[in-house]
C-alpha cells in the first residue's frame, strides 16, 4: 500500500533539512498549490521550478475564510502541483499587507505571470479575486487588502 499524503509531505519535509537551519527543522511548515484550477495551479509552479515567480499574493479575507493565520517572514512552505505532490520548498523573505489598489509594479514583476504589466496584472488578479470572492462570499474591490508574499527556493525536487 502507498503513502499517505501526509507521510508524502512529511518525507519531502525531511528531504528538505539538508538545505534549512539545524534550529529550522522542527519548524511549522504550510503545503499548498497555487491558484484555483490544474492549469493555472501547474503553470504557476513551473513559474516558481524556473526561477521566474518569486512572489505571490492573496486576498487577506481569504485567510479568514479558511481560519487560518496570515503567513510570516522567514516561515517555510512546501508548494506542491494541483494533485499535491510536493515540488519544492520556499522561505518567504518578505510580507506586506497592501489593498489592491496599492499593488506595485515592482510586485507584479516578481510575481512574474508571464512577464505581464501592472496593468495586466491587474486585470488578471481582479478576475481571480472576483472568483474567489463569490466562491467565500466576500465582496471584491480596489480596497481588498492583499497579503503580498516574496519568497526564495530553498529545495526543488528534482524530475
Amino acid at each position: 500500500m502507498g503513502e499517505s499524503p501526509e507521510e508524502i509531505i512529511e518525507a519531502f519535509w525531511k528531504s528538505c533539512w539538508d538545505h534549512i537551519p539545524a534550529e529550522d527543522r522542527n519548524a511549522s511548515f504550510c503545503c499548498w498549490s497555487f491558484g484555483d484550477s490544474a492549469e493555472l495551479a501547474d503553470e504557476l509552479l513551473a513559474l516558481v521550478l524556473s526561477g521566474v515567480k518569486t512572489a505571490t499574493c492573496g486576498a487577506l479575507w481569504d485567510y479568514e475564510y479558511d481560519g487560518e493565520e496570515p503567513p510570516v517572514t522567514g516561515s517555510y512552505h512546501i508548494l506542491t502541483d494541483f494533485l499535491g505532490q510536493p515540488r519544492c520548498l520556499i522561505q518567504l523573505t518578505s510580507v506586506e499587507f497592501r489593498p489592491f489598489k496599492s499593488v506595485t509594479a515592482d510586485f507584479a514583476s516578481a510575481e512574474d505571470e508571464g512577464g505581464r504589466s501592472l496593468e495586466n496584472w491587474r486585470e488578471g488578479h481582479r478576475q481571480f479575486f472576483e472568483r474567489r470572492a463569490e466562491d467565500t462570499g466576500n465582496t471584491f474591490n480596489e480596497d481588498t487588502v492583499l497579503v503580498l508574499e516574496r519568497f526564495k527556493v530553498v529545495y526543488p525536487t528534482i524530475n
